[in-house]
This record gives structure tokens, C-alpha cells and sequence, in this order.
């Protein structure tokens, strides 16, 4: 049997998310290079503040909703929620996408949360449509309940580890 796969996502986001990212990281290795001329503090204060701003952004950059087979995984920033479609009782738009489970609460997606553009192109409403027909698609097809995990997010989390790691040598740098 050929594998489902639909991936919904504001393009928009993404490429907004990677474009700041980007930049905060140019200006991160363009303070750590000031390093050349000797060890500041402050250079490494902003290097830390530009590559853990970068790591939130790709955190949320990255949210997206899968449509895979029998489930709908909602990956968010933090965390990924794999919902099989039978757990699913509704899909309805209240300021972002939400998915009504039978049991285990709510689930927002980060991916579709309101924008003025969204009022104009109805992002959130066509990926609330797309979700919805992929339920009726395969609801009686998948059994077992919500699996929640971590969002792995290698990017965001190399800049995070880099940023705490510049932070450390801030303080020390500032306490020398």
C-alpha cells in the first residue's frame, strides 16, 4: 500500500524563521570573531543573546502539522504530539488550528496560530479542512491514544547549546 504523507505549514513562517535566524547568527560569529583581538565579555554576551534568540526562532519556525498514514502529528515547538485519527472527535479553528481528542484534551498547532494575513488567505482554515478529510479518511483505521515527545530540532538546539556555552564564557571572561 503506497505511504500517506502531507506536510501543512506556513511556508511564510519558515522562511521568515530561517531568514532571522540567519541573520542572528551572522551577527553571533561576527562578535565572536572581535575574539581575535582578545577576550571581551561583551562579545560573548551578545554572541550568547544572538544564537539563543535563533534557537527560539527555529523552534518555532519549524511547526508544522504531518499527515501521516493513520495518525495527524502536530509538531510544535517543544513538543510533537502523534495523534492517531480514531482518537480524534474534531478539528475546528478558534485563533489557531485546534484538534479535539476523545480523552486527551486539546491540541493546539503552533504552525496555524491567527496572523492578519491568515484573515485574508485562510491558511488555517484550508489546513483545518486538510486535517479534517484526513481523519474521515482513516479513522477506523488506527487504534491506540496521543503520544507525546520532545520536537527534536538539531539546528535550534546546536545554537542553544552554542549560546549557553558563550554564556558561561561571559561570566567568566566578566568575573576575570
Amino acid at each position: 500500500m503506497k505511504s500517506h504523507r502531507v506536510v501543512l505549514r506556513r511556508k511564510s513562517l519558515t522562511f521568515v524563521a530561517w531568514s532571522f535566524a540567519l541573520l542572528l547568527m551572522l551577527i553571533g560569529s561576527i562578535a565572536l570573531a572581535s575574539l581575535a583581538d582578545g577576550v571581551d565579555a561583551d562579545a560573548l554576551g551578545v554572541a550568547a543573546v544572538c544564537l539563543v534568540s535563533a534557537s527560539f526562532i527555529l523552534r518555532a519556525g519549524r511547526a508544522r502539522i504531518v499527515l501521516a498514514d493513520v495518525n495527524v502529528l502536530v509538531i510544535n515547538p517543544v513538543f510533537t504530539y502523534a495523534i492517531p485519527c480514531r482518537a480524534v472527535r474534531e478539528v475546528r479553528e478558534e485563533h489557531t488550528l485546534i484538534i479535539v481528542t476523545n480523552g486527551e484534551g486539546d491540541i493546539s498547532s503552533a504552525a496555524f496560530g491567527s496572523s492578519l494575513i491568515d484573515h485574508f488567505v485562510r491558511s488555517t482554515e484550508r489546513a483545518s479542512d486538510e486535517v479534517a478529510r484526513h481523519v474521515r479518511m482513516f479513522k477506523g483505521r488506527a487504534a491506540g491514544g496521543v503520544v507525546r515527545r520532545m520536537t527534536r530540532a538539531w539546528v535550534a538546539d546546536a545554537c542553544g547549546l552554542a549560546a549557553l556555552v558563550c554564556a558561561v564564557a561571559a561570566v567568566w571572561a566578566g568575573s576575570s
